[in-house]
């Protein structure tokens, strides 16, 4: 867990991050080694989830290689996003930020108490971004600003 207090924001406690996969953290089914070792220290602060549809069927093993939790959607009446922004709420949405890139994630980024898009290598859903706080080029930036309070304080302050 984390406290920042952000002028003209607010003074917010972080204490889950939630990341979509695919597009995220995984590309073409894998999680860059880098990236693998930021997740690993960004668990010392935070409960990490990984959240996904599983489309590439590799959901629990990414999780597990993580040494973090995993949750499943399966759309059937509700959306992707819908179901995304439930798991969000079950979480606290005034504890917890949420990362992704897809057009099934712009419901938990807006809800979340810092909504991160990423931009990466396969692109960044212009409904997500529109409805985020911040945005950055890949998962590892997003993770240096998360543990860095100064840039936190830098970016989000009004």
């Amino acid at each position: 867990m984390r406290i920042f207090d952000i002028p003209n924001y607010g003074k917010i406690k972080i204490e889950n991050i939630i990341f979509d996969v695919n597009g995220t953290i995984q590309f073409d089914g894998i999680v860059p080694t880098k990236l693998k070792k930021k997740i690993m220290k960004l668990k010392s602060y935070f409960n990490i989830f990984l959240i996904s549809a599983d489309t590439r069927g590799n959901l629990d093993k990414v999780a597990l290689r993580l040494g973090v939790k995993s949750i499943r959607i399966s759309p059937s009446e509700l959306s992707e996003a819908e179901l995304k922004n439930n798991e969000l709420l079950k979480l606290g949405k005034e504890k917890t930020v949420a990362i992704g890139n897809g057009n099934n994630d712009y419901m938990m980024i807006k809800s979340a108490i810092i909504g991160i898009a990423i931009l990466g290598k396969e692109g960044l859903a212009s409904k997500t971004l529109m409805n985020s706080d911040i945005a950055f080029f890949n998962c590892i930036d997003a993770i240096h600003f998360l543990m860095d309070e100064k840039k936190v304080l830098a970016t989000l302050r009004n």
